[in-house]
C-alpha cells in the first residue's frame, strides 16, 4: 500500500499501528506524540496528521481541524486538502472550495483528489457548469485516475449531455481499446445519441474495434449505418465506411454477410435516389468495390453485374482489379434474384419517377407490365392474312374478329366479361369489338370473357393486323413481338407467303430473336384429301426452311372445331411455345418485360427531347402570335381613333352647317319682327310683346324647320356610322378568325358593343323631337337705346302725335340690330344637349371597341405568362438537365445490370 493511497483514504495513522494492532488509534498516537515530544528535536506533523485522520473517520471534524492547521513538512498540503474537507463535512462549503482552490501543487494525485472533491462540492450545490470545468479537465489531463471517466460519464448521463458522453466513449475506446467501453458505446449509438456526429467522427474508434475484436466491429458499423440510413449524412457515412474497408484485410466472406447485405441496400437505396451522378460518382464506385470485396462469390452475382454494369457506363471509374474479379464471379454465382419482381420493381419506379416529373406514362405502358407480369399464362402473338387469321382466331376464341382492321385485340380468359380500348389517355369501356371495325386508326382492344380453348391451355391471344406495306417499325407484330412468348403467322391454304410477309418476318426475327415464330396454315378443309394437305405442309415447310429452320407447320381446319383439331393446336403450343413458370422459362418472361421497360426507357428520353423542342416551338409561337396580338391590339386602337374621328368630325359638321344657317337666319327672323310694330301699338308695353313674339318667331323656326332637317340628317350620319362600325366588325372579325385558324380553336371572341347605335337612335329621338328655349331678353336688356325707347314711350304713348315719331324709332331700332350676342346665346340653348352628346361621343365610340380590346389585352397578357412559364420550364431544364437525365441514367444502369445477370445466367446453363 503505497502513501499516497494513504494519503487519499485519510489512513496514513495506519503506519504508526504496525506493531500496535489492537490497541486503540487514539491511545497508540497518543503515545507516539508524547514520545515524540520528549525528543530534544522532535517533529510532531506526521503524528498530528495522523489524529486528525483518526478524528476525521469519527467525525470529530473540529479537533481533526485543529490537528491539520499545525502540519507541517512534505504533507502539509495533503492537512490542508483535509481541512478543506472537514469544513465541507461541516457544511461550510466556501471556506472548503477557498481552501481547495488555495493549494498548489505538483503532486498529480492530490491534484486529482482536489479536483474530484471540488467537482463533488459543485454538484451537490447544482453549479453545473464549475463542475463541467472541474471534471472536463480532469479527464484531459488525468484519464487513467481511479473512476475518473466512470464519473464523468455518469455526470454526462445525468445531465443528459450525450453528445459529451459519446465523445467521452469515442475517446475511451481508441486510448485503452476497452470492450467495456465499446459496449458502452455500441449502446448509445443503439439509442440514437450518436446521431449528431458527422460519420467521419467515428472513424478512428471503428477502426480500434476492427483490430480488437471484428463482432464488435461489424456490430457497431451495422449500427451507425441503420442510424444514418436516409439521414442528410446517408452519403458523408458511405464515404467514411468506404474508406474504412478499402483500407482492411477481409477474409471468410459468410463472416461479412451482414455488411454486404447492407452494401447491397445501400446500392439500391442510391439507384433509386434523388441524388445526382455526380454526387453517386463520388461513392458508387467503392460501394461496388467493397461490396464485391465482402460477398460470397456463390452470392456474388448481383454486386458483380452491378460493377460491370457501372464500369459499362462510367469507364475507369472502378480499378482493374474490381472488374476482373467482378468478370469472374459473374459466372461462378448463383442467381437468387426473381427477375420478375426485380423488373416490376424498377417499372414501377420508372413510372413513378415519370408520373412526378409531368412526362407520364400513358396506360397503355402499365397494361403491358400487369399482362407480361402473369407469368402463368402463354401469350401468343397472332397474325396474317385477313381472312385467315380471323377464321383462326374465331375458331379457338367464338368471338368474330374484324376483318381489315386497324385495331390489335388482347384476349384473355376470364369469367367477367368486358371489352375496352387501352388508350394512353385512358381505359375506355366498349360495348362489344364491332366498334373497333369502323375505327380509322390503330388502337389496342382488351377483350376478357370465358375461353373455353384459352382457360384449358392458359393461353392469351394477341391480335394484331394483317401485314401491310407500312414500314415495319410500325407495325403491331412489330412493336408486339419481344413482349410476347411465341408468334403464329397464320396463311390461308389457298394462299403462299408474299416476299413482303417474308421480308417483314425476316425484320421481327432480327428485332426479336428470342421470340419463336411458327406457322399455322388454316382452311385446310378446302383442300381435297389428306395427301394434297401433306403434300402442301411438306413445300411450306421447304420454302420457309432457310429463313426460319426452327419453324414448324400446323394444319389447320377451322370449320371442325372437334377435339382433335383444338388437341393438335394445343399439342402445337405447347411443344413450341409452352414454358414452365417454375423453370427457366420465367427467365424468358423477365427478359421479355426487361425489353418493355427499354422502350419505355427510350420513350422517356425523347418525351424528354420533344418536351425541350415543344417548349422551344411553343415559346417561338407564342411569341409571335404575340407579335400578331399586339399589332392587332394596335390596329383596333387606330380603328377607334379613326372612326372616332370620322364619325365625331361627320357628327360635327352636321351640326355646325345648321349652326352656320342659324346664324344667318336668326338675325334675319329678328329684324323682320319689325313687322310686327304697328303706328297704333302701345308703345309703352310694346317691348315686351315683340319680345315675346320674337322668342316665338326663333322657337318656330327651330322647331318647324330646323328640327326636321336635322333629325333626317342625325338619321343620316347614324346609319353611316352603323355602316363605318360594321366595317370596323367585320374588319375584326377577319383578323381574329385568321388568328383562331392559328389557334386551331375558337380563341377570340371580338363582339363590339352595337348597343352604342341604339343609345345614339334613342338620343337624337329625343334631342331633335322637340325644342323648348328659355326666352332670350331682347328687347328688354338695360342699355341706352332701349331705355330711350321704353321711356319715350311711356312717356309720349298718350300724345297722338308722336305715336309716328316712336313707331319709325322702334322698327328703325329692331331692323337696325345686329343681334349677334342674341344668336350666340340661342344657338348656345339651342344646341346644349346636342354639344353634350357630341362630347360623349368618343366614350361611346371607345365603349364600342372596349370588349374586343379587354379581350385582346387578356390574351396578350395570357400569352405572354405562358411564354414565361415556358421559359422557366427550359431555362430549368437547360440549367439542370442532370434533374431529369440522371434519373434515366440510374434506370439504365439499373436495366443493363439484369442484362447482364440474365446473360449470364444463360451463358452457365449453356454451358452446364
Amino acid at each position: 500500500m503505497t502513501v499516497e493511497y494513504q494519503l487519499t483514504k485519510k489512513k496514513y495513522y495506519e503506519t504508526f499501528m504496525q506493531e500496535n494492532e489492537n490497541q486503540p488509534p487514539v491511545k497508540v498516537l497518543g503515545q507516539a506524540y508524547y514520545e515524540e515530544q520528549q525528543k530534544e528535536w522532535y517533529d510532531l506533523s506526521l503524528i498530528r496528521l495522523a489524529q486528525g485522520e483518526v478524528y476525521f473517520h469519527n467525525q470529530d471534524f473540529e479537533s481533526a481541524i485543529f490537528k491539520w492547521e499545525n502540519v507541517n513538512g512534505e504533507f502539509k498540503l495533503w492537512a490542508k486538502k483535509n481541512t478543506a474537507d472537514a469544513h465541507y463535512e461541516l457544511g461550510l462549503s466556501t471556506l472548503a472550495e477557498e481552501l481547495y482552490l488555495s493549494i498548489e501543487t505538483d503532486s498529480k494525485v492530490l491534484k486529482a483528489e482536489i479536483a474530484l472533491k471540488l467537482f463533488s462540492l459543485y454538484t451537490d450545490h447544482n453549479n453545473i457548469e464549475r463542475a463541467y470545468e472541474v471534471i472536463n479537465e480532469l479527464v484531459a489531463s488525468q484519464p487513467d485516475y481511479p473512476n475518473v471517466t466512470a464519473i464523468a460519464r455518469r455526470f454526462y448521463e445525468e445531465q443528459e449531455d450525450f453528445n459529451s458522453a459519446v465523445e467521452l466513449a469515442v475517446d475511451e475506446c481508441i486510448r485503452t481499446e476497452s470492450l467495456n467501453w465499446f459496449a458502452v458505446l455500441k449502446t448509445y449509438v443503439d439509442k440514437g445519441y450518436t446521431a449528431n456526429f458527422i460519420p467521419n467522427y467515428f472513424y478512428q474508434v471503428m477502426i480500434a474495434f476492427y483490430k480488437v475484436d471484428q463482432v464488435y466491429f461489424k456490430q457497431l458499423v451495422s449500427a451507425l449505418w441503420k442510424q444514418y440510413k436516409s439521414q442528410p449524412p446517408y452519403l458523408a457515412w458511405i464515404k467514411t465506411i468506404n474508406d474504412i474497408f478499402l483500407n482492411i484485410e477481409v477474409g471468410l466472406y459468410d463472416y461479412w454477410q451482414e455488411i454486404s447485405t447492407l452494401y447491397q441496400e445501400t446500392y439500391t437505396d442510391l439507384m433509386e435516389s434523388d441524388h445526382s451522378v455526380k454526387e453517386l460518382h463520388e461513392v458508387i464506385p467503392n460501394v461496388l468495390t467493397n461490396w464485391l470485396k465482402i460477398t460470397n462469390k456463390s452470392r456474388a452475382l448481383f454486386p458483380s453485374a452491378a460493377v460491370l454494369s457501372w464500369n459499362e457506363k462510367f469507364p475507369s471509374t472502378i480499378d482493374t482489379i474490381t472488374i476482373e474479379n467482378a468478370g469472374r464471379l459473374i459466372f461462378e454465382a448463383r442467381n437468387d434474384i426473381d427477375g420478375l419482381e426485380y423488373h416490376y420493381k424498377l417499372c414501377h419506379g420508372i413510372i413513378k419517377w415519370a408520373n412526378e416529373n409531368g412526362l407520364e406514362v400513358g396506360h397503355t405502358f402499365k397494361w403491358w407490365v400487369d399482362f407480361l407480369l402473369d407469368a402463368h399464362t402463354t401469350h401468343l402473338l397472332i397474325t396474317g392474312t385477313n381472312a385467315a387469321t380471323s377464321s383462326f382466331v374465331g375458331s379457338i376464341t367464338e368471338e368474330k374478329v374484324p376483318q381489315n382492321h386497324e385495331t390489335t385485340f388482347v384476349f384473355i380468359h376470364d369469367e367477367e366479361e368486358s371489352v375496352q380500348q387501352i388508350a394512353d389517355q385512358e381505359i375506355i369501356p366498349m360495348e362489344t369489338i364491332d366498334g373497333a371495325e369502323q375505327s380509322p386508326h390503330q388502337m389496342l382492344v382488351e377483350v376478357k370473357k370465358p375461353f373455353a380453348f384459352l382457360d384449358k391451355h392458359n393461353c392469351s391471344c394477341i391480335v394484331t393486323p394483317s401485314f401491310t406495306e407500312q414500314e415495319a417499325r410500325e407495325q403491331d407484330a412489330f412493336k408486339y413481338a419481344p413482349l410476347a412468348d411465341g408468334l403464329l403467322f397464320v396463311l390461308d391454304a389457298k394462299e403462299s407467303l408474299l416476299d413482303e410477309e417474308r421480308e417483314l418476318l425476316l425484320k421481327i426475327k432480327e428485332h426479336a430473336p428470342n421470340t419463336p415464330v411458327h406457322f399455322v396454315i388454316n382452311n385446310m378443309d378446302s383442300l381435297y384429301n389428306q395427301a394434297t394437305i401433306e403434300r402442301i405442309t411438306k413445300e411450306f415447310e421447304a420454302s420457309i426452311g432457310a429463313d426460319f429452320p426452327q419453324a414448324h407447320v400446323l394444319a389447320y381446319t377451322p370449320h371442325y372445331v372437334s377435339s382433335q383439331h383444338h388437341g393438335d393446336l394445343a399439342q402445337f403450343i405447347k411443344a413450341n411455345f409452352y414454358y414452365d413458370p417454375n423453370d427457366v422459362g420465367v427467365e424468358e418472361r423477365a427478359r421479355r418485360l426487361l425489353f418493355f421497360i427499354q422502350s419505355m426507357l427510350k420513350s422517356l428520353v425523347e418525351k424528354r427531347n420533344q418536351t425541350e423542342n415543344h417548349l422551344i416551338e411553343s415559346i417561338k409561337w407564342n411569341e409571335d402570335m404575340l407579335v400578331r396580338l399586339n399589332g392587332f391590339l394596335h390596329r383596333v386602337d387606330d380603328l377607334e381613333q379613326e372612326k372616332a374621328s370620322s364619325i365625331v368630325s361627320a357628327y360635327h359638321g352636321i351640326k355646325e352647317d345648321i349652326s352656320k344657317k342659324l346664324k344667318n337666319k336668326i338675325p334675319r327672323l329678328l329684324k323682320k319682327s319689325s313687322e310686327l310694330v304697328k303706328e297704333d301699338s302701345d308703345f309703352s308695353t310694346v317691348h315686351i310683346e315683340l319680345n315675346k313674339q320674337m322668342n316665338m318667331r326663333v322657337e318656330e323656326h327651330l322647331q318647324q324647320d330646323v328640327l326636321p332637317k336635322f333629325r333626317i340628317s342625325l338619321k343620316d350620319w347614324i346609319a353611316t356610322s352603323n355602316e363605318e362600325l360594321i366595317a370596323s366588325q367585320v374588319d375584326i372579325e377577319e383578323v381574329a378568325e385568321s388568328l383562331n385558324k392559328m389557334y386551331n380553336e375558337q380563341k377570340l371572341t371580338l363582339a363590339c358593343d352595337f348597343k352604342v347605335l341604339d343609345d345614339w337612335r334613342r338620343d337624337v329621338n329625343r334631342m331633335a323631337n322637340r325644342v323648348q328655349l328659355d326666352e332670350e331678353n331682347i328687347l328688354l336688356r338695360v342699355n341706352p337705346t332701349q331705355l330711350l325707347l321704353k321711356g319715350a314711350g311711356k312717356l309720349f304713348s298718350s300724345i297722338l302725335q308722336n305715336q309716328t315719331l316712336l313707331y319709325n324709332q322702334y322698327k328703325k331700332y329692331i331692323e337696325s340690330q345686329d343681334y349677334q350676342d342674341i344668336t350666340e346665346s340661342m344657338l348656345a340653348k339651342f344646341f346644349m344637349q346636342f354639344n353634350l352628346f357630341e362630347k360623349n361621343l368618343e366614350v361611346d365610340i371607345e365603349l364600342f371597341f372596349e370588349k374586343p380590346k379587354e379581350v385582346l389585352k387578356e390574351t396578350i397578357e395570357e400569352t405572354q405568362a405562358h411564354i414565361n412559364e415556358n421559359q422557366d420550364v427550359l431555362s430549368h431544364m437547360k440549367a439542370n438537365p442532370e434533374a431529369y437525365y440522371d434519373p434515366l441514367t440510374l434506370f439504365q444502369l439499373s436495366l443493363r445490370q439484369y442484362e447482364l445477370m440474365v446473360k449470364a445466367t444463360e451463358e452457365v446453363h449453356y454451358n452446364v
